[in-house]
């Protein structure tokens, strides 16, 4: 369907794993509008229900939204629109609700094909849950090895080995061995197989496999020692979710055949959002966007026709909870808060929110623990990411990350939080940003839908997408160096289009705001002091730039980058809370 039929409205549903998320999109004055949003909790991992159950009920809320019917009565979708202005002219949907691929890696060595396929996997929502290393002197398995693929099959193996050119016979003995181990099951049980491995080794392992599974071929991961080569796994991986994942949900072939366009997992469709977005506005620094879910958190940086991507499987604030602790430990987790809690604490209300994922912060510590937990998952995305960018052997600790345009974040902990200046430090502390960034939130649920949308009617996606699903938070000016606490980090001026001028120094370890509404301009004027640079590539260089405002109008951080909180918990606890009264205002933190 294209944009020569004159879509009169559409709805888009995003299906998560907490969360499903429901908007109307319409045609008003010849401009295409959002309308209307509505959400419920998704039922996909309640027991006898699937993802229909808590679509069709966040529709029906809409329908209450709109006092307009878009379900008949056996509870199909109205389409196209009618004569009274029932139904819509199309559909379409994006989850994330489906549970990340399993998946065992099979390599000749622990060498860099294996450290290869695992970044490949980074970017994907897949689960490496063992890795099989074969010795190149024997063809002999050893049992243990065998009884564990055997007793648990992964949905996928993804067999690496060797530069291209190299030898061929350790991996045709793989493949005998591993269609020995799973010619017991039925073939749809059976894992699917990615070979991305020598390319000598194609024909004879394929010739093995091809018969008995759902087998695949991508360029190998490590055609040379020094070059690696990852796009068509990352490819290939995404359509494997979508194919053995998602297509797999209960209620799914009913919702596909709502759809005006095939489902798009919710990662996929917000990357194509931000792609979209960085060239559609010649970002010259790009974007970097950020969605933090219940189950997955996933980052992407968009910049010209450059755009890296990572994906943490089962880390997130609700049914991620885990992981995130497995990953970060519960040191970690607890140091961004401003109350003292225990690490058996900790642990004890973080299995709480993970058998209760659905559920809504009670109190301020709670609220204050769920940002924690975002923080940790979302920097350990962010680390992923970023060793994607250059070949292995390349050091990125203690670097900071470089500067982007525009930071784009979104996912229900986000969103939902009832502070814009509680979701700014959030933001802040996990990515780090440096320079000037605008700061901006997906307030309806939408960016992904919108993604999705571009495949179909690229206008629609493009003018609801400029009009209506930015909330902006404010500008944010993050200098990068360090100075000791209370030292001059950096003169500011801000000459707005309306009101006074404001003029203020700025301390080192801090983080404040200054008024600048929403639609409204300012030129600010920095001049850092000799520890800090502002972005220009010199320390104590000065500069000028027009800035939008936000809700919080312009945010200066000035705790340097990288940030280094006090190791002293009491003197940690007593820096975040100022940092969060500055953002949000007078806090009783002894409640």
């Amino acid at each position: 369907m294209s944009d020569k039929r004159a879509l009169q409205s559409i709805i888009a549903a995003d299906i998560g794993s907490t969360l499903t998320h429901v908007s109307l999109l319409e045609l008003v004055e010849g401009t295409y509008r959002f309308v209307a949003h509505a959400e419920t909790p998704s039922t996909i991992t309640e027991p006898d229900m699937d993802l229909m159950v808590g679509l069709v009920r966040a529709i029906k809320r809409l329908e209450y939204i709109t006092q307009r019917a878009f379900l008949d009565e056996a509870g199909e979708l109205i389409q196209p629109v009618q004569a009274m202005g029932d139904g819509v002219d199309a559909f379409v949907a994006t989850s994330s609700a489906a549970p990340p691929l399993r998946c065992i890696l099979v390599g000749l060595t622990n060498d860099l094909s294996i450290e290869s396929a695992r970044r490949g996997c980074a970017a994907a929502n897949v689960l490496v849950t063992d890795t099989v290393i074969l010795d190149r002197g024997t063809r002999r398995w050893d049992n243990r090895t065998l009884n564990r693929l055997h007793a648990a099959p992964p949905d996928l193996l993804l067999l690496v080995g060797g530069v291209d050119n190299g030898p061929v016979a350790p991996l045709e003995n793989a493949a005998h061995v591993l269609s020995a181990v799973y010619e017991a099951l039925r073939r749809e049980r059976r894992p699917v197989v990615i070979f991305a491995g020598n390319q000598e080794a194609r024909r004879p392992v394929s010739d093995i496999m091809s018969p008995a599974f759902d087998f695949r071929v991508v360029d190998n991961v490590r055609p040379t020692v020094r070059t690696e080569s990852l796009a068509e796994l990352q490819r290939e991986l995404a359509d494997v979710y979508e194919r053995v994942k998602l297509a797999t949900l209960p209620g799914f072939r009913l919702l596909r055949r709502w759809c005006t366009a095939p489902v798009r997992s919710t990662a996929e469709a917000f990357g194509n959002m931000l792609r979209y977005f960085a060239r559609r506005n010649e970002l010259a620094q790009g974007v970097l966007g950020v969605d933090a879910g219940g189950m997955t958190t996933y980052v992407g940086a968009a910049c010209g026709e450059q755009y890296h991507w990572a994906v943490t499987a089962e880390s997130g604030s609700s049914y991620g909870t885990q992981r995130v602790l497995e990953l970060a430990g519960a040191d970690r987790v607890r140091r961004w808060l401003p109350m003292s809690l225990t690490n058996d604490e900790t642990v004890t209300r973080l299995e709480n929110v993970q058998l209760r994922p659905r559920g809504i912060p009670q109190t301020m510590d709670d609220l204050l623990l769920t940002h924690a937990v975002l923080r940790e998952a979302v920097s350990t995305s962010i680390q992923t990411m970023r060793h994607s960018w250059e070949l292995p052997g390349v050091d990125h600790e203690g670097e900071t990350l470089p500067a982007f345009d525009v930071i784009a974040a979104r996912g229900g902990s986000i969103v939902h939080t009832p502070e814009d200046g509680m979701m700014v430090l959030t933001v802040l502390d996990a990515l780090q940003p440096t320079g000037l960034t605008r700061l901006v939130v997906d307030w309806a649920s939408l960016w992904p839908q919108l993604g999705a949308i571009a495949g179909i009617a690229p206008l629609v996606a493009a003018q609801v997408l400029e009009r209506d699903s930015f909330r902006e938070l404010g500008t944010v000016i993050s200098p990068v160096g360090v100075a000791r606490d209370g030292d001059r980090a950096l003169d500011l001026k801000i000459i707005p289009e309306h009101g006074k001028v404001i003029e203020a120094r700025i301390p080192a370890g801090t983080v404040q705001c200054f008024p600048l509404p929403l639609e409204d301009h300012a030129v600010v004027e920095v001049r850092p002091s000799r520890d800090f640079d502002i972005g220009l590539g010199r320390k104590g260089m000065g500069g000028r730039a027009k800035v939008r405002g936000g809700s919080l109008g312009i945010i200066v951080d000035t705790r340097g980058r990288p940030l280094a909180l006090p190791q002293n918990e009491r003197q940690r606890m007593i820096k975040i809370q100022q940092w969060l009264g500055n953002l949000v205002g007078d806090v009783d933190w002894t409640s």
